[in-house]
């Protein structure tokens, strides 16, 4: 049953993504991450059969194990993130006790899983460079019941939901931390020996694991600066990451390239105009693209240019390069405009 109802909720997220790509504007592009933790199981029941009918039932106590855990993905720009994830898990059993109360023993199994999963996420701001997730995954699962010699495996269908925080400490850079919980078909372990013999084992696992996503493509480049007829630019397009403030080395070459044509070209004054996306409050979004302006103020101070001669200002998200919906992460409007007067 618990199996069921994942399966079901994963591919109602499965449907509602679907049904926001419809409209989605810009991609945000491709990622990869790699995680590790600590994964339990809950107390599982193995049954042993002879020809199909029951002959002994038993539950197993498992110590902490650990997972690792890498994946690829592409995120949407508009929440919605699609990730194919593989994970290695690893735990040994302890302790068994016959179901029907003749006693219990110890015993050194160990049940190592390889998972493969395609999750379907949906990511939502906290504030700051916070953000927390929520999804579902469905897949197969390697299940290996090892007790030294033999070893049985089965391959079952699975799935796993998700939750988790994240926190974005560099350009391209997050670091997460994520829970899942998972379950599987019961997997069938058939008797190497006799094949008339077979076990099944009912479990399910709690992962906790932490690590760090990795943007494989730049959230946008600066367009050619714009020109006037006798070839002296006139403004220059700094972009941001994505509910950020701060110059990447990439925007403090833009800066850089105002600055000097600001001075070769004598320029009487400089306008800086900060601008966001549709991500947060109409007054939070001002309130960042005025601490976008002002970066930018203090990149063309350090590179020699009077404050005197610069004004800033923000338009929020009142003034979008590319519309969008609401809530949308568009990199060409996390940006600021400088002009040359």
């Amino acid at each position: 049953m618990r199996l069921k109802e994942t399966l079901l909720g994963t591919m109602a997220a499965i449907a509602m993504a679907g049904a926001a790509q419809a409209d989605y504007v810009s991609p945000t592009g491709w990622y990869m991450s790699l995680g590790a933790g600590a994964n339990w199981l809950e107390d599982g029941v193995m049954k042993e059969f002879a020809s199909g009918v029951q002959t002994d039932a038993y539950t197993y106590s498992f110590s902490d194990g650990y997972i690792v855990s890498g994946s690829i993905g592409y995120d949407f720009g508009d929440h919605w993130r699609v990730e194919m994830e593989v994970a290695y898990r690893d735990n040994d059993a302890d302790t068994y006790v016959y179901t029907d109360g003749r006693g219990s023993g110890t015993t050194d199994a160990q049940v190592a899983e390889f998972s493969q999963m395609v999750n379907v996420l949906y990511d939502f701001q906290l504030g700051g460079n916070w953000e927390a997730t929520v999804g579902a995954g469905v897949g197969g699962n390697l299940v290996t019941w090892n007790w030294g010699d033999p070893e049985y495996d089965d391959y079952v269908l699975a799935g796993q939901l998700i939750g988790g925080l994240s926190y974005q400490f560099a350009d391209r850079w997050k670091a997460f931390a994520d829970y899942r919980y998972m379950v599987m078909d019961e997997p069938d372990f058939l008797e190497i020996d006799n094949p008339n013999f077979n076990y099944t084992l009912e479990k399910a696992d709690h992962s906790l694991l932490v690590g760090l996503r990795f943007d494989l493509q730049r959230d946008g480049a600066a367009p050619p600066p714009r020109q006037t007829s006798s070839g002296a630019p006139k403004q220059f397009i700094v972009f941001f990451g994505f509910n950020k403030s701060n110059l990447t080395s990439e925007a403090a070459r833009v800066v850089s390239e105002a600055a000097a044509a600001a001075k070769q070209y004598g320029s009487a004054s400089i306008t800086v105009v900060g601008h966001t996306d549709t991500v947060g409050s109409n007054d939070y979004n001002l309130r960042l693209s005025m601490a976008r302006s002002q970066s930018v103020k203090e990149g063309l101070i350090g590179n020699g240019i009077a404050a005197s001669m610069i004004s800033t200002g923000g338009r929020g998200e009142a003034e979008l390069m590319v519309q969008t919906g609401d809530s949308v992460k568009e990199p060409q409007n996390r940006r600021a405009t400088i002009d040359l007067n």
